[in-house]
């Protein structure tokens, strides 16, 4: 990553890779970047990179060693929750890495044309399942509900955006944004982000809640997945869960903010 800021832009090459507070081992994760984001370098500390993801607007530092190349135009984003990556195109193939829904790939080659959504050979020379992607033509407008509930069970991973582990304000993030809304990974930015939607309350009463309302609490937030039942990241299964809002509401000590996104 020697010229890392000698370019302007740079694409992430590795499945993952983490953003830290600081340019050190240790500290916190703040957020993470997915295969084929790609990013501003704003400055070094040795071989630390900080870098802003073009994707959110997130500034944070990356490890030493993260696979930064030339930015190539995605062609394709993985819509199945996870993709893996093969040396061949075959099921028999032992995966060499596998990618979370969202990242962005560039497919090269299609293994048999009369069979759309078959293999295909990614510009990096792995292969994964064609039907597991969709064009990046294809517009972002799925239900955010629909796309957060398949993430239930995804172990909690502060910082954390992706299939592997993910937080509270990033699955909001990821199910916004495949609805074609982009905001922050925070909550707390989330809940003062008009992207969102109008508030509709700021103290959760008198709330008529419906499906795919966005609930905030003190240093939390999750989706309605109906009138009653709140559906988030959180620590206190460390993962993805389905809960009755109230019980959220009473263990984090009330509500700060309803917003509904409107589509």
């Amino acid at each position: 990553m020697t010229d890392a800021l000698t370019t302007p832009i740079r694409r992430l090459a590795a499945p993952l890779a983490v953003l830290l507070e600081q340019p050190r081992h240790g500290v916190p994760q703040t957020s993470e970047m997915l295969f084929g984001e790609t990013c501003t370098p704003l400055d070094r500390d040795g071989d630390w990179v900080k870098v802003e993801n073009r994707t959110d607007g997130h500034v944070g530092w990356l490890p030493p060693g993260t696979d930064l190349t030339e930015p190539v135009a995605p062609t394709h984003r993985v819509s199945g929750r996870v993709a893996n990556l093969h040396p061949a195109p075959t099921h028999k193939a032992v995966p060499m890495a596998a990618l979370s829904f969202g990242s962005l790939v560039t497919v090269a080659e299609q293994a048999d044309a009369q069979f759309p959504g078959g293999w295909v050979r990614l510009d990096n020379g792995l292969w994964t399942f064609g039907k597991l992607l969709e064009p990046v033509a294809v517009p972002l407008d799925r239900v955010p509900v629909e796309t957060a509930l398949r993430f239930l069970e995804t172990p909690y991973v502060w910082g954390g955006r992706s299939a592997f582990g993910i937080d509270c304000s990033g699955l909001v993030q990821v199910a916004l944004r495949a609805a074609g809304i982009t905001t922050h990974h925070s909550s707390g930015m989330q809940r003062n982000d008009d992207r969102l939607g109008p508030m509709v309350s700021t103290d959760g009463q008198g709330v008529d809640y419906r499906r795919g309302d966005i609930v905030f609490f003190p240093g939390h937030v999750g989706i309605m997945l109906d009138g009653a039942t709140l559906l988030h990241a959180t620590v206190f299964t460390m993962s993805v869960v389905t809960e009755p809002l109230a019980d959220v509401a009473a263990r984090a000590e009330g509500i700060t903010g309803v917003r509904r996104p409107v589509f």
